[in-house]
This record gives C-alpha cells, sequence and structure tokens, in this order.
C-alpha cells in the first residue's frame, strides 16, 4: 500500500484504458483476440502481466508517454506479489519480456541501473504510444477514426486501496470488461447482462473465466448481482438472467474479501441463442 501511495504521486488520477485492449470492435468471434484475451490466455503468468501493463498505462502521465526505470522488486511490491525481492522480481522479469515480445512494451538496458521500460499502444500492434484521450481529441473532426481512442478509465485508487493486487486474473478481467460496458452510457452503473455468445464474440474469453471472475469481483464489493426476466412483456415461457451491476464507489474503501455464495451461477446460460447487446459504440 505504501508503495502504491508513492506510484500515485507520479501517475494519473485516473488510468486511460482503450476499449480497443479489452474487446473486439464488431460481433466476430473469428476475429483475432482482444488484448486482454491475449495476455491472459499467453500461457502462465497472465494475472502478473495484465497487472503489470495496466500499472504501466496507470503511469503514462504525458501524451506521447514516459519511460519508466525502476527495479523488479519495486514492481513487486506495488503489485504485492510474494516474495517481491526474489521470487516476485522473477514474475515481473517474465512480465516484462512476455509484454515485449507481443509488442506492448520495449526495455533498453541501463548498465548498473534499472531497464528502461518504454510502453507501446495497448493494442500490441507496436506502434507508439498516444494517450488516447489526446489521440480522440485530436481526431474529434473525424468520429470513424476518434471512435478507435474511446477508452475507459480506472481511479487511483484502485491501486492504493489494494484492489488490483487482491484481484485474480479473471476478477481483473471481469472488472475491465463492465467497464467497457458502461464505457459509453451516462448516469450511474445500470445492471448489465452479456450473453455467453456475446460474450465469447466480444471478448474471446471462456464462461468459467466469466464465473469466477464474478465471484471475485463480489468477494470485493465491487460488483453485485440480481435476478432479471428476460421477456416480462410477452406470453413466453418466462425466463431469468444474472445481471450484474457494477459499484465504482467500494473503490474509495480499503479493499477487504468477503467470500459469499453466488446464487444462480449459471442462470445466465439458459439462453444460447440471444442476439449480442447493442451497447452504443457498437449499433
Amino acid at each position: 500500500m505504501d508503495a502504491a501511495k508513492k506510484a500515485a504521486r507520479i501517475a494519473r488520477k485516473r488510468a486511460q484504458i482503450r476499449l480497443s485492449f479489452i474487446s473486439r470492435p464488431s460481433y466476430d468471434p473469428q476475429a483475432p483476440l482482444p488484448p486482454l484475451a491475449r495476455s491472459l490466455r499467453g500461457g502462465r503468468g497472465g494475472k502478473v502481466r495484465l497487472k503489470l501493463l495496466l500499472t504501466y498505462l496507470w503511469m503514462q502521465t504525458k501524451d506521447r508517454g514516459v519511460a519508466l526505470a525502476y527495479p523488479a522488486q519495486v514492481w513487486a511490491r506495488l503489485l504485492d506479489l510474494e516474495q517481491p525481492e526474489t521470487a516476485g522480481a522473477r514474475r515481473i522479469n517474465e512480465a516484462q519480456a512476455w509484454l515485449e515480445k507481443h509488442d506492448f512494451i520495449t526495455t533498453q538496458a541501463q548498465p548498473g541501473r534499472a531497464n528502461k521500460v518504454t510502453v507501446l499502444s495497448e493494442a500490441g500492434d507496436g506502434s507508439l504510444y498516444v494517450a488516447p484521450g489526446a489521440a480522440a481529441k485530436a481526431l474529434s473532426s473525424d468520429p470513424n477514426k476518434a471512435r478507435h481512442h474511446y477508452y475507459a478509465q480506472i481511479p487511483a485508487t484502485f491501486w492504493t486501496n489494494g484492489y488490483i493486487q487482491l484481484m485474480t486474473g479473471p476478477g481483473l478481467a471481469m472488472y475491465l470488461i463492465l467497464l467497457d460496458q458502461y464505457a459509453l452510457t451516462n448516469g450511474p452503473p445500470q445492471p448489465v447482462w452479456i450473453s455467453p455468445a456475446a460474450f465469447k464474440a466480444y471478448y474471446g474469453l471462456s464462461q468459467d473465466t466469466r464465473a469466477a471472475g464474478i465471484k471475485d469481483l463480489t468477494e470485493l464489493g465491487l460488483v453485485t448481482t440480481g435476478r432479471q426476466s428476460i421477456n416480462p412483456d410477452d406470453f413466453d415461457l418466462e425466463r431469468i438472467r444474472n445481471v450484474y451491476t457494477l459499484k465504482p464507489e467500494q473503490l474509495d474503501m480499503p479493499a477487504r474479501r468477503q467470500p459469499q455464495a453466488i446464487r444462480g451461477s449459471h442462470d445466465e446460460f439458459l439462453d444460447l441463442v440471444d442476439p449480442p447487446p447493442l451497447t452504443p459504440d457498437r449499433e
């Protein structure tokens, strides 16, 4: 927690994450996986590399990127990895190597000092980093191009109050997915449901990941699960689905895990043929 609070002095108040990092832009299960799914599914260590990349993005305080040069054990302490001076630092080095191999960062050796890390676009295409807010603003006269830079925001309390440190990989993925669902809406968060077909098409993750992620977020108090009728206004047999509501105000409180059962965790899989939801950015 002390490391996170020190990092917050030089980081953004809110990290900016492009929606294209989280989701495919269209309903196409055959399209390349979005970077979020690639990070988690890229073998052992997905949780650490995803947390590390998000932390790098949190610390990009300028429109054209900021090089970062801190020892691996500093990042390990920030992310609360076990044995930060040894095993934790090794996991950070492994995560950095994966991120560099897949074009999310470049590293430059500095004899006698920590490697310099330069963040590239979170699209993982090797292009130079440009803050999404600045990129979208520069393209405001061309909405079709600007939409590629639409983004979600994560407040600094995600780090300073211990949430990213406690989250599992699936929990972090589902948190980002819910941010994606809310990104272009106004007002307080409303209940969200994503059909299994749409979940696969847009996010490329498994239903097991969804169930584990919602459980993790529920234990941390970041999500509430409710029940909602699929077709309350017609004569068909009534079917019930689980809906999820994000609780952003919870991030203002220190993170605490409270295990609890999630009622009807598989009820949302009853209807496999419903069309995907038409969120504003995908109509």
